[in-house]
This record gives C-alpha cells, sequence and structure tokens, in this order.
C-alpha cells in the first residue's frame, strides 16, 4: 500500500509539473507596448525597452547550439546561457531550431525569442526603435507577436483517439468493479504463484493478499500512468511525434492490461 500510494503521489506531481509547463507553453506571448518589448510568461513579465536595443539577429549568429540552463524542456526553453559570439543570453523560445530564433542585443543581455512570424516582428520591432523618440511613441499601439509554434498537438486525431480509447478502458474497468462489488470476497488475492488455478487466501500459492477495496489500487496506476503520459506526450510532441503517440499508444496497452488483471483478480 505504501509503495502503491508513493508511486501515486510521485505520478501526480509530475503530472502537475507537466501541467503547469503546457499551460507556460501556451501563455509564453512577446507584446509591442508604448515603452518596449514586454515577454510574459506565467504571471512574469520581462521588459526591453526601445530605446536600449543595439541590434536584431538571426539565431545562427548564437555561433552554437542552444545550452540553457533553466527550464529546458523539448521544444520549451526558459533560462540563461552563455555564449562566445553573443555573451550572456537570456531564453524564452518555443524551438531549438536557430532559424527560427531571433536575437535582441541590449548593453546588459541578449534575448533570445522565437516569433511565429519571424520577419514581421523584426520589421516591427526595427521599426518601433527607430520611433523611440517620446512623441512618436504615443502613436504606436500595443500589439501582441504570438511565439512560434510547431503543428499544435491538440489538432492530431492519434492524441483525441488514443486517448479516449484509454480512458474508455479505465472507464469499463470502473464499471467492472461496480458491477462485481458485492458479490466479490472480502478477501481478495493480489498477487500468487504462477500456472495455478483458481486460489484462495491462506493456501501457500497466494502470495499477497487483501481486502476489496485494495482492488482500486490498479484502476488507480492506471490513471496515473494515463495522466503522465498524456503530459509528457503533450510536451515532447513538438520535437517528437512518433515518441509522443508511442506513450500515448502505451496507456492503451495499460489500460487493458488493467482490465484484464481486475476481471482475473475478482472472478
Amino acid at each position: 500500500m505504501f509503495l502503491g500510494l508513493l508511486v501515486g503521489f510521485v505520478c501526480a506531481a509530475l503530472a502537475v509539473v507537466v501541467l503547469v509547463l503546457t499551460i507556460g507553453y501556451f501563455q509564453l506571448r512577446y507584446r509591442f507596448q508604448q515603452d518596449g518589448l514586454a515577454i510574459t510568461w506565467l504571471g512574469r513579465r520581462d521588459r526591453i525597452p526601445y530605446d536600449r536595443v543595439d541590434g536584431i539577429f538571426a539565431g545562427q549568429r548564437l555561433g552554437q547550439t542552444m545550452r540553457v540552463r533553466g527550464l529546458n524542456w523539448p521544444g520549451f526553453h526558459m533560462g540563461v546561457g552563455r555564449t562566445r559570439a553573443m555573451g550572456f543570453v537570456r531564453y524564452s523560445v518555443t524551438t531549438g531550431d536557430l532559424a527560427e530564433i531571433a536575437l535582441i542585443v541590449t548593453p546588459d543581455v541578449t534575448v533570445a525569442v522565437s516569433p511565429a512570424d519571424g520577419a514581421g516582428f523584426r520589421r516591427e520591432l526595427i521599426r518601433r526603435v527607430e520611433e523611440s523618440s517620446p512623441e512618436l511613441l504615443t502613436t504606436s499601439p500595443a500589439s501582441v507577436s504570438e511565439p512560434a509554434r510547431p503543428t499544435s498537438a491538440l489538432r492530431d486525431v492519434s492524441l483525441l483517439a488514443l486517448n479516449l480509447a484509454a480512458l474508455g478502458l479505465l472507464v469499463c474497468t470502473g464499471l467492472y468493479i461496480a458491477l462485481h462489488w458485492d458479490s466479490s470476497r472480502e478477501t481478495i488475492v493480489l498477487q500468487a504463484t504462477p500456472d495455478v488455478g483458481r486460489v484462495e487466501c491462506g493456501q501457500p500459492a497466494a502470495l499477497v493478499c487483501g481486502t476489496k477495496a485494495d482492488i482500486f489500487r490498479l484502476p488507480g496506476m492506471g490513471a496515473a500512468i494515463l495522466i503522465a503520459n498524456l503530459g509528457i506526450g503533450l510536451a515532447v510532441y513538438a520535437r517528437e511525434r512518433a515518441a509522443a503517440r508511442l506513450l500515448w499508444s502505451a496507456s492503451v496497452v495499460v489500460q487493458v492490461l488493467v482490465l484484464i488483471a481486475t476481471a482475473r483478480i475478482l472472478h
């Protein structure tokens, strides 16, 4: 029971972390405001005044692959790093492809961003930098630039199909338990030696016994795996679609095994 609860707690904690990262991924925004470029993420707001911008370059100017200290999730990087070419760099990007990154150089730090429309973003930023005098800034309305995002996982049919199938199997497991709850014994065999027939608690073949309430461990673990695989799959989808779909497919297999194990224990 302790190990089961520990695993469930760890999976729940990981699910919360993945959920927060997913929300942060979709909340990242680059906003052109009157006084500067604002980068917002999970309630945090960094501002780059237009009159502090010394240059705007493509990501290849880094001269090396990104090395981010901080949040370094596949397809999502929030942190800092140091390069020989650009010095101290602060990353707020949703891609690891340098071709999709824009570098904003200031006297203190180089900021890396990944707008969806890189060329349009650079044109707008250059225009606002050139018009950074106080009398001209009042005529420039605020606007928002979306970060570059790969094809959304939410548009992938496999996301909906596989996870709905896994969820349906999990519901079937719950219904099976409900239908057999009254007729099941108060003590059940949770683990038995292989190659034996029907086993009762108290027999040598019964390795682990418990109350019938312990049967909920199986769908509990199935639910934890389903949530974890869903979150991790969404996180890695941008870089490895095959890996994400493999995780979602594994959720279906796990739920099938959970349903079979539940049926055999309560039978």
